[in-house]
């Protein structure tokens, strides 16, 4: 796919000069760019989940411990005492999608791993 897009002369100049420090085309140097970009926004949304899940742990122990917990924009979208197979309904229903997937405990602080394709399947 391609796409036209007017770039400032103050950003393209160093845009080139990365590009030929790196040896790269400057087409490369904005792929990376953006896919750096979208990874961060997946990320800032995650978190946001995140605090979210936090904010409503009491609630969700209640009902969901034991089980992983689906939630995105606050709600739970789906759960499951198997994690993989949540995940993999989750991709099957969203795609790409970002869906924060936890399982639900006694504590509301945990350590947070992003899964993969490849690491479910």
């Amino acid at each position: 796919m391609s796409l036209t897009i007017d770039v400032a002369p103050e950003l393209m100049n160093p845009l080139q000069q990365l590009a030929t420090e790196r040896g790269e085309s400057v087409s490369t140097i904005v792929e990376q760019l953006i896919a750096d970009y979208l990874r961060e926004q997946r990320h800032r949304l995650l978190l946001d989940e995140m605090e979210r899940f936090r904010s409503r742990h009491a609630e969700l122990r209640t009902q969901y411990e034991g089980e992983f917990i689906a939630m995105r924009a606050g709600h739970v979208l789906d759960h499951d005492y198997d994690g993989s197979r949540l995940y993999t309904r989750m991709r099957e229903r969203f795609g790409d999608v970002p869906v924060l997937i936890v399982e639900v405990t006694d504590q509301p602080e945990q350590q947070f791993t992003r899964l993969s394709r490849q690491a479910v399947q």
